[in-house]
């Protein structure tokens, strides 16, 4: 086969090939046999606004006309980018004032680490460049991303710089916490356990703590009550950076703008791609506060130029995707509208947390799952019957993850939660025990 596929065992992939997709509409797509599904996780939960939206395709035509390309290197740029960069500023929670573009989550990750040890350098703080990421995390399959990610997949093999890495615990209080401990509870040890990695290694080698405001593929985590303020204190205490990866929940999906405010997260350093462009483009963004943004500009100014940027970043075509994005979203009020969504989600799967082999249900606006029995083989088999029935879920070990795009009209979600619940059943082979 001339492709190498992402996350696939590729000599597999040469006897059993991968489903192949001929075309899409909305939230649907239909593969080269003529089936047609549902993807109720947005594809790689980048599609809020749908696999296809004529407002985007119609954007990205009359910017593709008017300038196709042009870059933001070397003294010159363009007016996409500019406002793009100054509607995002006023999105953007808390102090967050200045973006640097790119093109892919992972390329906006490895971007960060960059700027970090930059800041600390500017600072003369030489040796403060370790990252902590956490158990379970996924910051993309770039080089510094790809050590930040904690699956093995990510690392075997590629000789990831790791050695820059410290590992926390992750915040899955169903099966981390220990018996009777309540989520506070919960939340001030695994806060306790940052502190002591922290001070076991020394502050002055710790640039920054990358955290997901809610763990996407690492198994749909969102983080029990206090633990977001706890981090944020140990972090204070020791003169480490936030980075905020809000490359799956930014734009929406949490039922707030961003999960930074969800969460009260206050970040130094915010990445973004994704639901940006409505999955429609490549592009991704990182934010940064006054104190970074000038921190950067003083040192690069010394070097008479800031010495990172990619071709494509920032792109005309993609900034004026971006902007209808955030067109759309305003016009839908996205966060009354996304709650509304996962309030009609978080009701139908509390009905499916009383199924037999079901150990959670988890949701945050759209942001969803089931977790099954550990080591029963259920989720793999529910994920194989609800496509079966016209649907696609994303399997995670046990969790089986739902991300639906927000332009799901309410019989669309009631008609994936119905599937979602039949193949439950049909897997399980019992009636449910409860409402």
């Amino acid at each position: 086969m001339s492709q190498l596929y992402p996350f696939t065992d590729l000599i597999g992939a040469e006897v059993h090939p991968p489903h192949r997709m001929a075309q899409a509409d909305g939230i649907r797509v239909t593969d080269v046999d003529g089936n047609t599904f549902i993807d109720a996780v947005s594809a790689l939960w980048c599609c809020p606004l749908g696999l296809t939206n004529d407002r985007l395709a119609a954007r990205a035509a009359a910017q593709m006309n008017s300038l196709g390309y042009y870059h933001s290197f070397l003294g010159r740029t363009h007016s996409p980018s500019e406002e793009l960069a100054a509607r995002l500023v006023e999105k953007l929670p808390g102090g967050l004032a200045h973006v640097l573009f790119g093109t892919a989550g992972s390329e906006a990750v490895d971007t960060a680490i960059k700027i970090v040890r930059y800041f600390q350098n500017a600072r003369g703080k030489t040796n403060k460049k370790r990252i902590i990421s956490r158990d379970a995390a996924y910051h993309g399959s770039g080089t510094m991303s790809a050590a930040l990610t904690a699956m093995a997949a990510t690392h075997d093999g590629f000789d990831v710089p790791d050695d820059m890495v410290l590992r926390t615990g992750r915040p899955h209080y169903l099966l981390d916490a220990e018996p009777g401990e309540s989520e506070v509870s919960f939340s001030k040890r695994r806060a306790a356990e940052l502190d002591a990695l922290v001070r076991r290694e020394g502050a002055d080698t710790i640039g920054a703590f990358i955290g997901e405001p809610a763990m996407g593929a690492g198994g749909v985590i969102m983080p029990p009550e206090g633990y977001w303020a706890e981090v944020q204190n140990v972090l204070a205490r020791h003169d480490i950076l936030l980075i905020a990866d809000e490359i799956i929940t930014g734009f929406g999906r949490t039922g707030e703008w961003f999960g930074c405010e969800t969460y009260g997260i206050e970040p130094d350093m915010m990445t973004m791609a994704k639901q940006l462009t409505g999955g429609l483009f490549p592009l991704s963004a990182v934010a940064m506060t006054d104190e970074v943004r000038n921190t950067v500009a003083g040192l690069a100014q010394t070097y008479e130029v800031f010495g990172h940027g990619v071709t494509y970043g920032g792109h005309p075509v993609g900034a004026a995707v971006a902007m209808e994005c955030l067109d759309i979203y305003e016009e839908m009020n996205l966060p009354t509208h996304v709650k509304h969504l996962g309030g009609m989600m978080q009701t139908r799967l509390e009905g499916i947390r009383q199924f037999p082999g079901v150990a959670d249900v988890r949701c945050l606006g759209m942001l969803a799952c089931v977790e099954f029995a550990a080591g029963s083989g259920h989720c793999q088999q529910v994920a194989a019957e609800t496509q079966a029935r016209g649907v696609f879920f994303r399997v995670i070990g046990d969790v089986l993850a739902i991300a639906p795009p927000y332009i799901c009209t309410d019989a669309e979600l009631t008609q994936i939660m119905d599937v979602l619940a039949d193949s439950v059943l049909a897997v399980t082979g019992a009636a449910p025990h409860g409402g």
